[in-house]
Parts: structure tokens; sequence; C-alpha cells
């Protein structure tokens, strides 16, 4: 690994405004100050080329001074779809701090847990106490405020100071990560394509601001809340120019969080693969993994506590009925992932715009840490990786200039924002490869047994509740977040999963 400079561990970060997070800090104060007194080392605040005395999270100038090359004619660019994957909670240096030439994590960091002990980061598969899907331990805590713990204002140590992982001695799950032998479909994918290393998330938060984020390029929720969102997204962009759009799903439609506006199309994940196979994707699509079961582990997408093998699968599944569709030679694959999970990340987020409305609600502008980001399709390079500092408006951005949009959102001016299509290769022709990567084909994992089905509480390991994370909110339904979200769908008349 790259050895960079580390910072000095930090203060306890300010308090939000909002009174009912106030009182999560307050609760976690303890743990923030074990890591200002001596906790592990975490990486720069900035990335390479950054220096201390910059402010937390200023984008590294070898970074934010990359050149904005000139696009070609986006009818004549070669791209006609594209194709944007969204998986779930994982940062970059846990599940592609592997990927040569990318940003990677300074070699010997530890990290300070709640009972004062150091531990060091390792190898999830082959430890059998964790393995792929480590039931035995608590999904890391994700949360607006339990982010700025694990930022610990710059230090990057906090990330096993948050419950529910520092009410267990010995849960080391934040700080694990995987390796290229773990993860079929990317291994093959870094040779064939383009890894962008600098990607966050819309904001330090959790799932559904995120995905807020990837629809409207702004939120107007902190947390994981139901409310119906009455913000513009990319879809109205779209259909304002009359562009052709679709959201795929496989059993929870995200499109319901807005009410009925997007009913019509939402479609499942069956007819994202009829529809490559036909050679009639739309213009723009976004393709949602299976979100159900992710609390007991049968998701496959990538949520703890699910088998990331199943989600290797289901990416091979995406990208084997692109690059075979009538589609692929004018196609762009796009994966992220909505945030990081709580996960170890060693790169501090810049801040950037918010809306006023957004600024009301109490985000504090920074985006999200490190996630992994992939480009994939004829117009990508090669085993490449790209350093452009990338987040949800890069990806509008490279819409809006492929498909004559109206910005979206704050953050949509080209001095704010890179376009994602920077990162394209414009400079040849097309390629005219489809490479077949191979992934080991099967279900993987199985659901944990020490996790209720019922709640989303547990037994056996301390789980946190929504009521826990997010004051004065009442208990998840049985099933968790999701399965609220489809009581939502159905009573809206989404499509049903099959």
């Amino acid at each position: 690994m790259t050895n960079r400079p580390t910072t000095p561990a930090p203060a306890v970060p300010p308090e939000p405004a909002d009174p009912g997070r106030r009182k999560v800090l307050a609760a976690l104060a303890g743990s923030i100050a074990l890591s200002a007194c001596g906790g592990g080392g975490g990486g720069n605040s900035g990335g390479s080329g950054s220096g201390g005395s910059q402010p937390v999270g200023t984008i590294p100038p070898d970074r934010a001074n990359l050149p904005r090359p000139a696009l070609p004619d986006p009818a004549t660019s070669g791209i006609d779809h594209v194709v944007l994957v969204t998986m779930e909670n994982r940062s970059f240096d846990h599940l592609m701090g592997w990927v040569p030439n990318a940003e990677t994590a300074v070699a010997g960091r530890t990290f300070k847990d709640a009972f004062g002990e150091m531990h060091a980061p390792f190898a999830l598969a082959t430890n059998p106490a964790y393995g792929y899907q480590a039931c035995s331990f608590a999904d890391p805590n994700h949360s607006y405020d339990a982010g700025r713990v694990h930022l610990a204002n710059g230090a990057m140590n906090g990330f096993l100071l948050t419950p529910a992982t520092s009410l267990t001695r010995g849960d080391l799950l934040p700080i694990g990560y995987f390796q290229s032998a773990d993860l079929d479909f990317y291994r093959g994918a870094v040779t064939q394509y383009t890894v962008c290393d600098y990607y966050m998330s819309g904001i330090l938060a959790d799932t559904y601001p995120n995905r807020v984020y990837l629809h409207s390029g702004e939120t107007d929720r902190l947390s994981d809340t139901l409310d119906t969102s009455s913000l513009p997204t990319i879809w109205d962009r779209l259909d304002a120019k009359n562009i052709s759009s679709t959201y795929y799903f496989h059993d929870v439609p995200f499109t319901a969080l807005y009410g009925t506006r997007y009913v019509g199309r939402s479609k499942l994940f069956s007819d994202f693969l009829s529809d490559a196979a036909a050679g009639t994707l739309p213009s723009f699509c976004m393709v949602d993994p299976s979100f159900g079961g992710e609390a007991q582990g049968t998701s496959n997408d990538d949520h703890p506590h699910a088998d990331v093998r199943n989600g290797q699968v289901l990416l091979g599944q995406i990208y084997d009925a692109l690059r075979t569709s009538p589609n692929w030679s004018r196609t762009l694959m796009i994966i992220v992932y909505d945030e990081w999970g709580g996960f170890m990340e060693h790169v501090a987020p810049p801040v950037k715009p918010v809306s006023s409305a957004e600024a009301a609600l109490g985000n504090d502008g920074r985006l999200g840490f490190r996630v992994p980001c992939m480009l994939l399709g004829p117009r990508v390079r090669a085993n490449y990786v790209s350093r452009y500092p990338f987040d949800p408006s890069s990806i509008h951005q490279l819409l809006a200039w492929r498909f004559g949009l109206d910005p979206l959102g704050v953050r949509a001016s080209a001095s704010t924002t890179f376009n994602m299509a920077y990162a394209l290769d414009f400079t040849a022709a097309a390629r005219t490869d489809a490479p077949a990567i191979a992934v080991t084909q099967g279900t993987f994992g199985s659901a944990c047994s020490n996790i209720s089905t019922a709640t989303s509480g547990a037994s056996g390991i301390a789980q946190l509740d929504k009521s826990q994370v997010v004051p004065n909110t009442a208990m998840s339904a049985p099933g968790g977040r999701f399965a609220e979200l489809r009581t939502k769908a159905d009573a809206l008349g989404f499509p049903a999963p099959q």
C-alpha cells in the first residue's frame, strides 16, 4: 500500500443544530473522546497530495486541478444508453482497497475501540469468525451522526466507536476488508474497464438520503424516513426533453418515495433482462438490486449481512445482459454504492453546496465517504483508474451533457462538480470487444440464524433499531425499512415482485 502522512487525533466534532440529533451525539461523546486521546492512525484528510493545514476534506490539488477536457458532440459520442446500478453500503477501502494504482490507505494503521483496545484491519473472507456475512456481528452504524464520529474531524479513526459495534467487545466488522480473490466480478472488471477511485456519495448519511441524492441531486431528509418527496428528479429532467427512461427493481421500488409520480416507469428486473435482450433499453435506466431480507443476509445488494458473492453474481448478470444486447455498442454501464455502510475509509470527504432547504434540515454539506465506482462499456478504458473527484451530481452532469438536460440541484454547475464523462475515452475509436467476466455462479450464504426475521432487532448480537439511531421515531416494522417501503409501494400501485 502507498505510504501517506497521518493527521493528529481530533477533538469532539461540533454538535448539530437539530436537538434530536444532539441527543445521539451526546451518547457518543465518550467514544469520540477515546479517539481524541490517542486513537489509531487514520488516513490523511484528503488523500494524495493533501496537506495537514488544509480544511478537513479538501480535495488535493492534483485532483482538484485536473483538466476538464472538451467533450464531443453528444449525438456522435457513441453513448445512447446509460445504465446506472446502485449497490449498498460498502466503502472503497473496505471493498476495493486492493485495486492496483488506486488511492489506498496507509499501511499499518490501527483503530481504537470503545474499550480502549487497538486493532488493525484484517481480511474478512478468510477469518472464520467473519467470513462473507459476519452474522455474529452488528451491522455497522451509518447514520448522519455516526458519519461524523467516523470522520473524527479528519483523523478517520472512529469506525469502531459507534453503536451497535461499540456495545460488544471484539466486534471489528467495520475495519474488515475484502480482497480481489473474494470478488469474482470486480477482479475481472478492473482489468477490462475503469475504476473511479474518488467517487463519494452525496451526503454523509444513510441509505434514503443518499438514494434521494441519486434521483434528485439533493435530499429532503437526513435519515431513512418514508416521507413522500416532492423534489425534482433526473426523471423529470429526462421527461422534459422527451428522453426515454426506466427504473428497474427486484422487490422494493425506491421510486415509491416520490409517491405515484413514477409508478408508470418502474418495472421489474425481469423486464430489464427482456429489454436488454430485445435491444429496447431506454436512453437512461437505473437498475436496483434486491433489498428484501438484507437484515438477515439474503439480499443481493451487498448490505450487511448479505454475502457479497451474491452481489458479484448480480453484477455479472447485469453486465452479461448488456454486453450481449444489441444496444451494447452504444451503452455505458455505471456501478456505484449508495454510501459507506459504516466501514473504514481513509479519505475525508469535502464539503459541497446544499440548497437552503437542505441546510435548514441541518445538513452541513459534507459528501459521504468514498465508495466503489466503476465504468464499463465501449467508451471506457481498460485497466484504468480515473482520479477525478466524482459524486452523484457528476452522473447528472453526464446525462445533462449527453441528452441536453436542464441542470439538477445546486451542485450541477461545472465549477462545482466534475462531469463523469471526463473519465471516458473519446480520443480513440470505440471498443468493439465485449469481454466475458468469469463469475462463480450460485446462491451463497444463508439467512443469519441469530438475527430475528420478525423485527429489526437481534438475538445474540447487538443491533440498532431505527428508533435508536433517529430519536423520536417508531420501532422499525417487521422486516425492516424496506418492508415499510414495499408496503408504501403496494398502496401506491407499484408492480409486485414475481
